[in-house]
């Protein structure tokens, strides 16, 4: 019975191989293959990257401690313990040339800074030492307004003057940011003391208003900005709870409960915590959350994108993005835009911003030019951010302004994804939705981007066509800093027809043929004629979280490349179809796109 088996399969077989042979034979040569040419368009990125260690990125530390230093503080904290309180923090924390502190009374309209230069600055915490912290407990304790509203109360003075100090370190720090620092954003601690309550009601506009809230809200340029408060209450002689309803004394108590109730929600408004100190208990500060300098981070996002595609990347002819500014070439021709540039009438906003904000509905040209009067470009960007991208997100700052993101930071709403790429594929640059599923096809926004498919179209028939595949393992052990590296390979990347970009019509630049980039390279290095067609800008970017705070602000990692090109010819770049990367390519924020290179055609 085996042996008969064995006849037979092998029968099987050579019939197969004859049939295999005999159809081949009979179609050995197709007439329309000499049109249809194969065409694989898929890329591959590969490489590893490894997450920020402890000494990476260093964040300053800031605290401001502002001080009601009305004469009844002497009354309700007869011994001092606020100042000691504040020398008891700073000698609690390490010394770190990146902490800082500055120390601001106020009494009626009047404010003081006690810093060594008298001005309103954060001064180093290692710059002191053990008699300068003496001096500075005897300042707190001692100061005496000069004014004759010296036992007035104005919190809504107090709280402008920290906005003001708040703000100018900001602006201070952000001109010195340079490379790695951009990253290194601040952390600004405020802790806001008083006995009492305003001598005018001002309930409105603490609560109401932006008294305290905009401080809170100068956290969307730096790490945060925490706003804490502290009731202290702790007379010699108790308070009375009985109620005078006859004269002027009122309800002692209850005004003192309602005194600590407006601090409380003060801190509430300034995403702080409240701390409540009666009946003889002595201040401190340690229980408040300062933060670390230093923090080891973990990964939070990994996505990548091929800028120059719309979603599902479509390979008709016409379909790419060859500016890359959410248009595709069909549409800008049918437009009369220019496919080749991001802002054709040169008015400061993409064409794509223009074209979606004109069909909801609001003014906006995307050929608007200037007219010989002055007018006609679309108002609203100021001359000196036109063209401007800050971030170097891929976004210009006029761009953000009417988007709703930040133009200082790639990832504006703090969820792990770059603006320019939830802009590209229609999701909220601005707010968090990466967990909403608006087409209702059963994949979230976040697997839509990572995939590039269309979150608000249900796409998922053509998702093992079109959908981007991950491939993520670490790669050994986190090492003795924190960092955590990680071995990634990402297929499937499809690659669209571009246009051919050749803005002097092939003749050679006045200069020589050379029109340089910032820094140093080449824009047009074939001699001035540009570049061809099918070429690709590719993004990957890596999100992290401090390791002590998943609420934390991410911090990315961008690596970009115009090094993959369309077939031409039958032919992509690069011809391996896998653009591998390193983890010294991945950059912290603004970079300058590789030069167009090659000759002629040759690619960028």
């Amino acid at each position: 019975m085996t042996k008969q088996r064995a006849r037979l399969a092998a029968a099987a077989l050579a019939g197969m191989l004859g049939l295999g042979v005999a159809c081949t034979q009979s179609y050995l040569y197709d007439e329309r293959r000499r049109d249809q040419l194969p065409t694989d368009r898929t890329l591959t990125l590969e490489g590893r990257f490894c997450t920020l260690g402890t000494n990476d990125v260093v964040r300053p530390i800031k605290i401001l401690f502002a001080f009601d230093a009305s004469q009844s503080m002497r009354v309700s904290d007869p011994n001092g313990t606020r100042a000691f309180a504040v020398v008891q923090l700073l000698n609690s924390l390490p010394r770190d040339p990146n902490i800082e502190f500055s120390v601001m009374l106020f009494a009626g309209s009047t404010t003081a800074s006690l810093t060594k230069s008298g001005l309103a600055e954060f001064e180093p915490l290692l710059s002191y030492s053990p008699g300068d912290f003496t001096r500075l407990e005897d300042q707190i304790l001692n100061y005496t307004n000069p004014n004759s509203n010296r036992d007035s109360t104005d919190f809504i003075k107090a709280l402008s003057e920290i906005y003001a100090i708040l703000s100018t370190d900001i602006t201070a720090n952000r001109n010195a940011a340079v490379g790695a620092q951009v990253d290194a954003r601040p952390r600004y601690i405020v802790i806001f003391l008083s006995d009492g309550h305003p001598t005018f009601n001002q309930d409105d506009e603490l609560f109401q208003g932006d008294a305290v809230k905009r401080i809170r809200q100068l956290r969307i340029l730096v790490d945060d900005v925490i706003f804490n408060t502290v009731h202290v209450f702790a007379p010699l002689q108790p308070v009375s709870s009985i109620c005078d309803v006859t004269g002027d004394a009122g309800c002692p108590l209850l005004i003192v409960n309602q005194d600590a109730e407006r601090l409380e929600k003060m801190a509430t408004l300034g995403g702080g915590n409240f701390r409540d100190f009666r009946n003889n208990e002595a201040v401190n500060f340690l229980n408040f959350n300062i933060g670390q300098t230093r923090r080891a981070y973990v990964l939070k996002e990994l996505v990548a994108s091929n800028m120059s595609a719309p979603a599902d990347s479509p390979p008709d002819a016409g379909a790419g993005d060859s500016d890359r500014d959410g248009l595709t070439d069909d549409q800008e021709i049918a437009l009369g835009t220019d496919p080749n540039v991001a802002d054709t009438d040169g008015d400061g906003f993409s064409d794509g911003v223009e074209v979606h904000f004109a069909q909801l509905g609001a003014s906006f040209n995307p050929l608007g030019y200037m007219l010989p009067d002055g007018g006609g470009l679309d108002p609203g960007c100021p001359p000196a951010l036109r063209g401007v991208d800050s971030d170097c997100d891929g976004l210009n700052d006029c761009d953000e302004q009417i988007i709703g993101t930040n133009s200082t930071l790639i990832d504006s709403d703090n969820d792990g994804m770059p603006d320019s790429i939830e802009w590209q594929l229609a999701t909220q640059p601005s707010s968090q939705d990466l967990d909403e599923d608006p087409d209702n096809d059963g994949l979230a926004n976040r697997n839509e981007l990572r995939f590039h498919t269309n979150p608000l179209l249900s796409d998922t028939a053509t998702l093992g066509v079109n959908g981007y595949r991950y491939v993520l393992e670490e790669d050994g052990p986190v090492d003795e800093e924190g960092r955590q590296c990680f071995r990634f390979r990402v297929e499937n990347l499809s690659l669209v027809s571009t246009l051919p970009n050749r803005p002097d019509g092939g003749i050679s630049l006045p200069d020589g043929g050379q029109l340089f980039l910032p820094d140093g390279g080449l824009l047009f290095p074939d001699g001035g004629t540009g570049y061809g067609a099918g070429w690709n800008e590719i993004q990957i970017s890596i999100a992290m979280l401090p390791a002590d705070d998943p609420a934390g602000r991410t911090i990315l990692r961008t690596f970009h490349t115009t090094a993959a090109r369309y077939p031409v010819g039958g032919i992509k770049q690069t011809v391996d179809g896998v653009i591998r990367v390193e983890a010294q390519d991945f950059i912290p924020s603004c970079y300058i796109p590789p030069a167009i290179d090659g000759g002629t055609d040759a690619g960028p």
